[in-house]
């Protein structure tokens, strides 16, 4: 389907929807890039992104899924969505880093760091989203799952 017409950003989308329904999440991820080539300044395409690399999980995939997650909130700080899923998906990245246990690299350890700070952005920001409101205390409880909230 896509694959004769790199340049249509719809088409690719369209496959990686199909992916997906099928329970493809590589495909769909492999499809979702080219989608992130024809919009590269789509907060939304961006976001999707992070959620099929999060779907897919592993290390490195959720490195991508917080990559994904945090551009999205460079090009729309107001993306609630992306916020819950940076959250969502550095939380995710420290407990397969804790599974991995001791055959951690150097340079995974500044992942570690790197996500520990996501998860702390994230949750103080929803905080302020939602402070004052009756979804405060329902963030809140999101947040204490995630073990994030101090």
């Amino acid at each position: 389907l896509a694959a004769g017409s790199a340049g249509d950003t719809s088409a690719w989308n369209e496959m990686a929807t199909l992916c997906m329904d099928m329970g493809d999440y590589k495909g769909a991820a492999y499809c979702y890039e080219e989608v992130v080539i024809g919009s590269p300044l789509s907060d939304a395409v961006h976001c999707k992104m992070g959620e099929i690399y999060a779907t897919v999980g592993g290390i490195e995939n959720l490195k991508l899924a917080r990559k994904h997650m945090a551009q999205s909130l460079e090009l729309n700080p107001e993306n609630l969505r992306a916020l819950y899923g940076l959250v969502a998906s550095a939380c995710a990245f420290l407990d397969e880093m804790e599974v991995a246990g001791k055959n951690k690299r150097d340079s995974e350890e500044l992942d570690v760091d790197v996500a520990k700070e996501l998860v702390k952005y994230g949750a103080e920001k929803l905080m302020k989203c939602y402070k004052g409101t009756k979804m405060a205390l329902v963030v809140g409880k999101f947040l204490e799952a995630q073990s994030v909230n101090e």
